[in-house]
């Protein structure tokens, strides 16, 4: 008598539910215009603004700051990278239309009844974005660091790959695109709005920061170092530098943030209907 294994058929593991809703996730990105082309307008910012600044400190000659800076590593860096801040914002927008752009024409109930566990929603909805946001930041990332160190170079600033914080940096700022993607989809689950999830995500990380730092004395100080901008600042800045924080508390601060979105994001989405 043949035997069938009940592991062969039956109740899909976690990792299986999760893969195939993860791949789900990353065909609905592939084949929505809007997503592609914010997607493409990121990595563009990231890839094109800082080799293009660098370009022109050797067309018009360095400027004092560079001059002053000449062996700097996150000097070179913040050229390099001046375009990931508008990126970011870009990428958070992003963020947010993976979880309200299925709330217009209600394809939210389909993806539910093919995932019915909402939190694995949530989960694959964020590690479907990472990913993404990981292999094209990483890629452009990277581009726009060697790109624009070589023109620096013709500068008077010598700085590579190999040079002091140009690493961490570079890293840092990958992680720090893809926790605007994950606070992103966390105030899309909150809002279940397009503008209304923007709009949150936009006023929580440019400008609710300031506002708080108006509050006076110590007290005012230690909200603002609390705040995501604050610790993603801190994260994606070079050490000792004033006004930023420790890189590492940083890191750890943005870190928690992207982690706790998690279940606060399945929960709510659990307590809501589609």
């Amino acid at each position: 008598m043949t035997t069938i294994s009940t592991t062969t058929i039956g109740t899909p593991t976690l990792l299986q539910t999760l893969h195939r809703a993860v791949t789900s996730e990353i065909i609905k990105l592939r084949t929505v215009r809007s997503s592609v082309w914010l997607l493409v307008a990121a990595t563009a910012f990231t890839l094109l603004s800082g080799p293009v600044q660098a370009l022109g400190e050797v067309v018009t000659g360095p400027s004092s700051d560079v001059t002053r800076a000449a062996d700097s590593g996150p000097m070179a860096l913040s050229i390099a990278l001046t375009g990931t801040t508008t990126a970011a914002v870009i990428v958070g927008v992003l963020g947010v239309l993976l979880v309200t752009g299925e709330y217009v024409p209600r394809s939210i109930r389909t993806t539910f009844m093919l995932v019915p566990r909402r939190t694995h929603v949530v989960i694959a909805k964020m590690l479907a974005g990472g990913l993404v946001v990981v292999l094209t930041g990483v890629l452009a990332v990277a581009v726009a660091v060697t790109v624009s160190l070589a023109l620096l170079s013709q500068a008077g600033m010598d700085v590579t790959w190999g040079s002091p914080e140009v690493l961490r940096i570079s890293v840092a700022t990958v992680w720090y695109l893809v926790g605007w993607i994950v606070l992103g989809q966390a105030t899309g689950w909150v809002t279940r709005s397009k503008l209304g999830g923007s709009a949150l995500l936009v006023g929580v990380m440019l400008v609710l920061t300031p506002v708080l730092g108006l509050i006076p004395g110590r007290a005012g100080e230690t909200v603002v170092g609390l705040m995501p901008a604050s610790a993603g600042a801190a994260m994606v800045g070079p050490e000792g530098a004033d006004g930023l924080g420790d890189p590492l508390v940083g890191f750890a601060l943005w870190t928690a943030y992207v982690v706790v979105c998690i279940p606060l994001s399945a929960w709510i989405a659990a307590k809501r209907d589609a």
